[in-house]
């Protein structure tokens, strides 16, 4: 019997696991996927880290995650934004315009990428505390402790615990078969919620230098047509044998899943349009869709949300409540979907606060 079983080894869960071993408790973090950081996901070289999840954090307005990087003694850098920008219309007609936007505050980005932070909770775990490849099922909720069912490499496994974390997103936790059911209301709430950045996919092409400094230009752009709707350069500081730009696509899911063998051949004719003959051929592409993650997305996350939505802690009923706790970034306090709001969803689950505990000096906010 377990004090605490998180389920799911992103950020949130990782820094969950983080305050709950530091209090003494006996944890222990079960991930369906061979890797942790969920959306969190680097692409290594011989010269630099990249990231092909989250890259950018703003420390001045996402106080948890400027304490958690400070912590983990890692190195902070502006978005490089220095020269001008490409602009591609609906019709295809390119313009350079000689200078960019700044952002304000600025885009940081870690050095090592967003996966360092996460290796930093991970690093800190007592020895068996994660258990990769263990795709939690189910659940059943008895008096005094919910068991969990899941699926691991060598057949099927149960574990017990007091209490348990979801740290999933909404929408995956619905897919989940709880004993006893949940409510209809509270199933289709959770299945409606939307993952943020489920349904999206991100290109990152290596260069061995940054050309494009040398035509004036900084490597951001804006498309309306596609395949990539916004690029910037996504070279590290310090590393002179490789640059590299990355983009969002703006073609959906259904579109990316259509035209998945010639997606890279539209994206390099897009970019030597932008960015010049030399964009045409990188060294190596890359392309992560999120959207064929069954970790991350389900069927619904392919058509994306156009803005932002609206994400607040979502409370279970008896017999769940309060054992069994929603605290993945999408039921974070603020915000949500965010690698602060997965921070913020860490802090949120109460647990007794020891001066050993790092996130003590935030106090759990109320499940309502």
């Amino acid at each position: 019997m377990h004090d605490l079983i998180i389920v799911g080894a992103g950020l949130a869960g990782l820094a969950l696991a983080a305050r709950a071993t530091a209090t003494g408790l006996d944890v222990v973090i079960l991930e369906a996927r061979p890797r942790t950081g969920g959306r969190i996901l680097a692409h290594r070289t011989a010269h630099a880290t990249y990231d092909l999840g989250p890259a950018w954090i703003w420390p001045g307005m996402q106080p948890l995650l400027a304490r958690a990087v400070a912590q983990a003694g890692l190195a902070l850098f502006p978005q490089s934004e220095t020269g001008g920008l490409v602009v591609q219309d609906r019709s295809g007609t390119i313009q350079r315009l000689p200078h960019g936007f700044a952002q304000n505050p600025p885009s940081m980005r870690i050095l090592g990428g967003i996966a360092a932070l996460a290796a930093h909770y991970e690093a800190g775990m007592p020895p068996g505390t994660l258990r990769l490849n263990h795709n939690v099922t189910g659940l059943t909720a008895s008096e005094n402790a919910i068991a969990l069912s899941c699926t691991t490499p060598a057949g099927t496994a149960t574990f017990h615990a007091r209490r348990i974390a979801l740290a999933l997103p909404p929408r995956l936790a619905a897919t989940l078969a709880f004993t006893p059911s949940l409510p209809e209301p509270l199933q289709r709430r959770l299945a409606a919620t939307p993952t943020w950045m489920a349904g999206h996919a991100k290109a990152l092409a290596l260069y061995d230098t940054a050309f494009w400094h040398s035509t004036g230009l900084s490597g951001d752009g804006f498309s309306q047509i596609g395949p990539l709707g916004e690029i910037h350069d996504a070279s590290i500081p310090g590393v002179a044998a490789e640059a590299a730009l990355f983009g969002f696509f703006a073609w959906p899911a259904d579109l990316r899943a259509a035209r998945t063998l010639s997606l890279k051949s539209a994206i390099t004719t897009q970019l030597a349009a932008m960015f010049g003959p030399e964009a045409a051929t990188p060294r190596d592409l890359n392309i992560q869709d999120w959207s064929t993650e069954p970790h991350t997305a389900t069927r619904s996350d392919a058509a994306s949300p156009t803005s932002h939505p609206s994400y607040e802690p979502i409370a279970l009923p008896p017999p769940w409540h309060p054992r069994l706790i929603l605290s993945g970034a999408e039921s974070a306090p603020d915000f949500g979907g965010y690698l602060e709001g997965a921070l913020a969803a860490a802090a949120a689950v109460p647990l007794a606060a020891t001066a050993t505990d790092p996130l003590a000096a935030t106090p759990a906010g109320p499940l309502n």
